[in-house]
């Protein structure tokens, strides 16, 4: 049923439970596992300076690729792109045919002050999205 998966991370403990979901999803249907992050500089965390961006990215793209060779799903892509996080997972789906986007939703403050990233990709995508709390 799905043959290319995407879990966009962002290295936080909110999307734990996301990665699992799709690295699970990916076992059962012998799919390729996309594991995507990406930087909006626009919006660096307290503490992280531009050039922290590249390297904390690689980490949790890796971290998901080891989570999923662990568990046998070996036909894992890794990317680190910049922009907007919604149009960025949304154009990644598509220039790569994604099947399905499984994603974390963010538990924070944050999603009262403005639309979370998951609720504007799963309203504007023409794929599937699991949203996984």
């Amino acid at each position: 049923m799905y043959d290319s998966i995407l879990i966009p991370t962002d290295g936080r403990e909110n999307t734990e439970r996301a990665i699992e979901e799709a690295i699970e999803l990916a076992s059962v249907h012998d799919a390729t596992l996309h594991a995507l992050y990406v930087i909006n500089s626009a919006e660096i965390a307290p503490g992280m300076d531009f050039d922290d961006l590249e390297p904390a990215g690689e980490e949790a793209v890796l971290y998901v690729a080891s989570r999923a060779r662990e568990v046998g799903v070996d036909d894992v892509e890794t990317t680190v792109t910049h922009g907007l996080r919604h149009r960025a997972i949304l154009d990644y789906a598509d220039e790569h045919d994604v099947d399905l986007i499984v994603m974390g939703r963010n538990r924070g403050l944050e999603r009262f002050l403005r639309k979370s990233v998951s609720s504007r990709v799963a309203t504007e995508s023409s794929r599937p999205v699991l949203v996984v709390e």
